[in-house]
């Protein structure tokens, strides 16, 4: 069942747009894309919300005030050798191929919303909204370096908590 905090910033918060914010393409030096033998590679990826950015839009006239949303969400893949999983931790590692981006996912509200309820939207949501971005993202960067077969990036799946909150148990 869905606690309160989220379904309370799922009513007030309303999508208006998506947009890349920043992104990084990279590819190993001595790497011929096109000929690799995906055999012995692993993909790795995250994804997280870095912040959350809010604005009060207040009506010159008088009128209602609106709260600006923005959540800053970064998201990556890459590809690296199966044997250099390692090596991979370490900060200086150039993978195979990579792939991060930054997306801002905007929303507005005729409310002001708590800091429970923005990290509770957050958790899910925001990344449900971002993913066919991110997607179509990953698919042309791909063919644009001709990798192929291109990362497979899966369906998003919205965690599913089976704890209730107190407040949806007194419910």
């Amino acid at each position: 069942m869905m606690n309160s905090c989220l379904k309370n910033a799922q009513n007030s918060l309303c999508i208006q747009s998506i947009n890349l914010k920043e992104s990084k393409v990279f590819v190993r030096d001595s790497i011929d894309i096109p000929t690799l033998d995906r055999s012995e590679t692993a993909a790795q990826s995250f994804r997280s919300i870095v912040r959350i950015e809010e604005i009060s839009l207040t009506d010159p006239e008088g009128g209602e005030d609106i709260w600006d949303y923005r959540f800053i969400y970064s998201v990556g893949v890459r590809l690296i050798f199966s044997s250099e999983k390692e090596e991979g931790a370490k900060d200086e590692y150039k993978p195979i191929v990579e792939i991060i981006a930054v997306f801002e996912a905007k929303y507005l509200s005729k409310t002001q919303l708590k800091k429970d309820e923005l990290k509770a939207f957050s958790a899910d949501n925001v990344g449900y909204h971002v993913w066919p971005y991110w997607r179509e993202y990953v698919q042309s960067t791909c063919a644009r370096i001709g990798l192929s077969p291109a990362f497979e990036v899966p369906v998003y799946i919205v965690s599913q908590k089976n704890e209730k909150s107190e407040a949806d148990k007194k419910a």
